[in-house]
């Protein structure tokens, strides 16, 4: 008898220490701080979903610090709009957001989107991200955000006007990015510039300057600046401006860029404003994309003046467009910076580009150091040896540094083998060649044939290197 209560005295033990065991694997049993960061990192409507997991996970997701609404996750406006009412009034007024993010049409419903900025977002708020398309009416920002000290990322998208109070201080905002904001005037705009002391990264995109004249970007903190300025293609609009006798050229702004700690420079677009560099010569990675070559000397000495700011550049990309404007200003050409710390070039080709150009010899000419060359996407040619190639003189880098070389988009006509005739016979330190075919070549009716014809015909090409890898696929 004393043994079976025993017994049953240690089943019942190890009934209780199992039990103790497995009491932490709940989901309830989660520290408030871990379930706060599952659910801030989860999409908003899945994270307000929880709460039907337990009682304890009812009003977990209030206490998230991330809000992200997009309209473009809903089925229906009406339906986007509903939740965000539901949300507001679940919420009760209680949020303490770190991040908002909100993507939406505005439309007819300003009022509506002005009371939702002042909803949610906080003075603790640290990083912004706003996109809104269809704005016909002034928006509205409460006014801590543009005092807030805790402010560190602010990206805003909307095709209107950028109404800013009379005093602010983004004086801890670290990345800054604008897209198809209209600049109100300058005096504003250049406050807005001035107020970034703290400001690392800054993206422009599509933006309109016309009310602004002349603006200085000059943040001693900066190190990366993203400029984007394409012309729109807006036939409505031109034929409208021409019935109304007013089809002119829009008003250039000037742009004066001054970066003592700028690193990384990315320009692409259409030569719509002017702009002049002070101090750019921390500069390392740059990128000039012209997106349609033209003739004047203005053009040129716009890509001549991006290409003199940069002379310590290490890695640069350029279109085939810019390099095909200098061209048609031999003058300028001549007086192009040395790059002597350029060790990859990467040229970006809309069209299969004349290999053999002046003002593109004279880049590499001048760049003594680089060692990786890049053709993106439609790839390169070159006439007829002895007209062409063969007549220019070899650029110091392709003796001495130059190993590798890139060829997209290759179609494996004659002018294309030609010049790489000319590159695998000028380059004794090369290691690595390789050539990307286009897809037309790949696809077509015995495409996989002709691939294999073509390495047979530049594999025997005569090469300064012996020890090169060739590459086609």
């Amino acid at each position: 008898m004393g043994d079976e209560t025993c017994l049953k005295k240690n089943k019942k033990k190890r009934l209780n220490r199992r039990k103790e065991e497995n009491k932490g694997t709940n989901i309830s049993d989660l520290p408030n701080a871990l379930i706060c960061e599952i659910l801030s990192n989860l999409p908003t409507k899945e994270a307000i979903r929880t709460s039907v997991l337990s009682k304890h996970w009812r009003h977990q997701w209030k206490n998230i610090y991330k809000f992200e609404l997009k309209e473009e996750s809903h089925d229906r406006r009406e339906n986007f709009k509903d939740f965000v009412k539901r949300l507001l009034r679940g919420c009760n007024n209680s949020l303490s957001l770190k991040k908002f993010c909100l993507s939406c049409e505005v439309g007819e419903d300003a009022a509506l989107i002005n009371i939702w900025l002042t909803a949610f977002i906080s003075s603790g708020i640290e990083e912004l991200i706003l996109d809104f398309e269809s704005v016909t009416e002034q928006l509205y920002f409460p006014e801590g955000v543009f005092n807030s000290p805790t402010l560190k990322k602010f990206h805003l998208s909307m095709p209107f006007a950028l109404i800013l109070p009379l005093n602010y201080n983004f004086k801890n905002l670290k990345e800054l990015t604008l897209k198809h904001v209209v600049f109100q005037d300058g005096p504003s705009t250049q406050q807005l510039f001035s107020s970034c002391r703290s400001l690392q990264d800054m993206t422009l995109v599509d933006c309109n300057w016309m009310n602004v004249g002349t603006v200085c970007i000059c943040s001693p903190s900066l190190q990366s600046l993203t400029i984007r300025e394409w012309n729109d293609d807006d036939e409505e609009q031109e034929e409208e401006e021409e019935e109304n006798g007013r089809n002119q050229l829009p008003s250039q702004c000037q742009i004066v860029i001054i970066g003592s700690k700028l690193k990384t420079f990315s320009y692409d677009g259409d030569m719509a404003n002017h702009y002049f560099f002070y101090c750019t010569g921390s500069v390392v990675n740059a990128s000039v994309c012209i997106r349609a070559w033209q003739s004047s000397l203005e053009n040129a000495f716009f890509v001549f003046k991006m290409l003199k700011a940069f002379p310590s550049v290490e890695k640069l990309s350029i279109t085939d467009a810019a390099i095909e404007t200098l061209c048609h200003a031999p003058c300028l050409i001549q007086h192009l910076p040395r790059f002597n710390k350029l060790t990859q070039l990467q040229v970006q080709t809309d069209m299969p580009m004349n290999f053999p150009c002046a003002a593109f010899i004279t880049i590499l000419r001048n760049s003594p150091c680089l060692q990786t060359l890049e053709f993106d996407n439609k790839g390169i040619y070159a006439a007829e040896e002895g007209d062409g190639a063969g007549a220019l003189s070899i650029p110091a880098c392709f003796g001495s540094h130059l190993k590798k070389i890139t060829i997209h988009g290759f179609s494996g006509n004659s002018l294309e083998l030609n010049a790489i005739k000319y590159l695998l016979r000028a380059m004794p330190v090369l290691e690595e060649f390789n050539i990307y075919s286009s897809a037309y070549v790949v696809n077509s009716v015995g495409g996989v044939d002709r691939l294999e014809d073509l390495y047979n015909k530049i594999i025997a090409f005569p090469r300064a290197s012996q020890d090169c890898d060739l590459y086609l696929e």
